[in-house]
């Protein structure tokens, strides 16, 4: 795959960024399903705990990211104003690049993916997949578009934050 020029880069930048969250959402995805399905044998049931586990492994790492580009920003601040300004930003920033997103598929399309994808597929497994790779759509497409809109608000890493931002953010 060529990741040379503008495209290129956009989609290394979004990889970088979201690979890692994508690792801890999708195995705690996965992970919630199975136990539920195994334990109730309700495709219902799986499908809320595959929400609930992507959400809660995907913001995990997602703010862990923020908090500490975040805390890195800070580093002027005493200790104590440090940690509580550098939550704060990394709630704003998970928040803006995320909350549009997370509404969108954990109210409708995750659930009822990972609900209708089984039945669809005859298979659970199959329809698993099936739903993860629609509700990822959804999600990416507003995730990605919330990023790149509202950039200059979200917690980055210095390389990629023109330096007026940087000071805009520091002075906080």
């Amino acid at each position: 795959m060529n990741t040379e020029g503008p495209t290129g880069n956009k989609l290394r930048e979004w990889i970088q960024r979201y690979l890692p969250c994508e690792i801890a959402g999708t195995l705690a995805e996965f992970g919630g399903a199975a136990i539920v399905y195994t334990a109730t044998g309700s495709l219902a049931a799986a499908a809320v705990a595959a929400t609930i586990g992507a959400s809660a492994g995907y913001y995990a790492v997602a703010y862990l990211t923020a908090l500490c580009r975040s805390y890195r920003l800070l580093a002027h601040r005493h200790w104590a104003l440090r940690a509580v300004v550098a939550n704060l930003l990394a709630l704003r920033s998970v928040a803006i690049e995320f909350g549009p997103a997370e509404l969108v598929d954990s109210l409708a399309v995750r659930p009822l993916a990972f609900y209708l994808g089984p039945l669809m597929f005859g298979n659970v497994i199959a329809g698993w997949m099936f739903g993860k790779l629609i509700s990822d759509l959804a999600f990416y497409g507003c995730a990605i578009f919330s990023y790149e809109r509202f950039k200059g608000l979200l917690a980055q890493r210095t390389e990629e934050v023109p330096d007026e931002s940087i000071e805009a953010i520091a002075a906080v």
